[in-house]
């Protein structure tokens, strides 16, 4: 039974209905997160943070926290579900951890709930999750 439906996820991770979700992710960021974090996630230097190390903030309550607070993020155009699913493509996208570490993957209800208190100021926030937590935003390699 576990070979099935070891088979049956194998076969729809490959499907054209996930590779088009995962181009929905892209296109997301693309359209809403890479005027600022630009197209290859590296930031600008001295103002806006890169994300390559997302997933080290994916893995604390606050670092969560702080991911979907960011005002930018917050008020994002999309909804809960896609919301979720773009946070869940860029912690893949751009993880400084091995595949056994990965963070627990972000739901809409959780991205409902926290995009509800958006950040006022998140630069505070982000130096007590860095603070806490060393080697996010570090270049990728």
């Amino acid at each position: 039974m576990k070979r099935v439906v070891a088979l049956a996820l194998a076969a729809l991770l490959g499907s054209p209905l996930v590779a088009r979700a995962r181009e929905t992710e892209k296109h997301d960021y693309l359209l809403h997160c890479s005027g600022c974090h630009r197209p290859d996630a590296s930031g600008t230097p001295g103002t806006v943070p890169s994300l390559f190390g997302i997933d080290r903030f994916a893995r604390s309550e606050e670092g969560r926290a702080y991911l979907v607070g960011v005002p930018g993020v917050a008020q994002a155009p999309v909804s809960d579900e896609r919301l979720a699913a773009l946070l869940n493509w860029l912690v893949r996208e751009h993880a400084a951890a091995r595949a056994d570490e990965a963070a627990l993957p972000f739901t809409a209800g959780e991205v409902a709930r926290l995009r509800a208190a958006p950040l006022r100021d998140p630069a505070p926030v982000r130096a007590r999750v860095i603070g806490t937590t060393e080697g996010i935003g570090e270049e990728k390699q």
